[in-house]
């Protein structure tokens, strides 16, 4: 664990390549969605987070996990039981977060049923604090019309005009679009690539599967007119925080304009250390680097 921009996900990326064992890479987010998934398939049957961690451990001899973060109750309520499986079964867990294992669910409601957990993992892994004063993520900012600011009628037509260029002579539909059975309002979108407004896909109730299952559907995603928010208003960052994390992990480009530069999006608030992350992603996925690894990924080249 350590701050943003370190290099943990690289480190665990070069472990997961080198490790000639069964094993499993997914991102926390993407984990706890299959788990939840498991749990409905399993209604009915007895211990079913038993039985869910002992097929993953059977399977998997090593879990690596990226960005352990827990804001939801609905996670922190279930960890214990699943990790204390997963251990009792055999299985080496592997993972990141930028924040102590004994920090994790700060303040979360009910945060007693998520203590156990903690305790798990001081007990079964070997805590490493990463440090490091660079975020290597900002060393390859160039600023590459990925990210606009400040909210006004030029960003609007630069947004426009970036849009207009990668969807050129593409079919253009302005209809609601239908992700897992419910409706989601949308500004544009062609075959590949979307836009939307800040207030439909974070300001609005949204599960975490709806932008795991658009991360499969869109490779170019626009999101315009993010506000500055406050530390009242945190409940508004957890979706933002979920959407960089899934479009990043999924290695989509995202396209933004914002009221203000991404640390100040959200400046203070109980949130804050997990938003470090996120703006430092969102200065990455603008950058020269990542967007060029973009185009080697789609052209095929390595």
């Amino acid at each position: 664990w350590g701050s943003v921009g370190i290099g943990k996900t690289y480190i665990i990326d070069i472990l997961y390549d080198t490790v000639p064992v069964p094993k499993l890479r997914m991102h926390f987010h993407e984990f706890m969605q299959f788990i939840h998934h498991q749990l409905i398939q399993h209604q009915g049957h007895e211990n079913p987070l038993k039985q869910i961690a002992k097929t993953i451990a059977d399977e998997h001899l090593v879990i690596f996990l990226d960005e352990f973060l827990v804001a939801d109750i609905t996670d922190a309520m279930i960890l214990a039981q699943l990790l204390r499986s997963l251990f009792y079964y055999g299985a080496c867990l592997i993972t990141t977060s930028n924040t102590a294992p004994n920090r994790l669910y700060l303040n979360g409601i009910q945060r007693e049923q998520f203590l156990p957990a903690i305790t798990l993992l001081q007990t079964y892994t070997t805590v490493i604090h990463q440090q490091s004063i660079k975020d290597y993520r900002k060393r390859y900012l160039l600023r590459t019309g990925a990210y606009f600011t400040p909210l006004n009628s030029s960003t609007e037509q630069q947004l426009q005009d970036a849009f207009t260029h990668m969807t050129h002579q593409q079919a253009i539909s302005t209809d609601n679009i239908n992700i897992l059975g419910r409706s989601i309002s949308i500004i544009k979108a062609s075959q590949r690539i979307i836009w939307f407004d800040f207030n439909v896909i974070c300001n609005t109730p949204r599960s975490q599967n709806d932008y795991l299952e658009l991360s499969q559907q869109y490779d170019t995603f626009f999101v315009s007119n993010i506000p500055i928010i406050t530390a009242e208003e945190h409940h508004f960052i957890i979706p933002l925080i979920k959407l960089v994390d899934v479009l990043y992990d999924s290695k989509k480009r995202l396209i933004v304009s914002a009221a203000t530069t991404p640390i100040q999006i959200y400046p203070e608030g109980k949130l804050h250390s997990d938003f470090e992350r996120t703006a430092s992603r969102l200065i990455e996925m603008g950058s020269k680097k990542y967007l060029d690894a973009l185009h080697q990924q789609s052209a095929g080249l390595s």
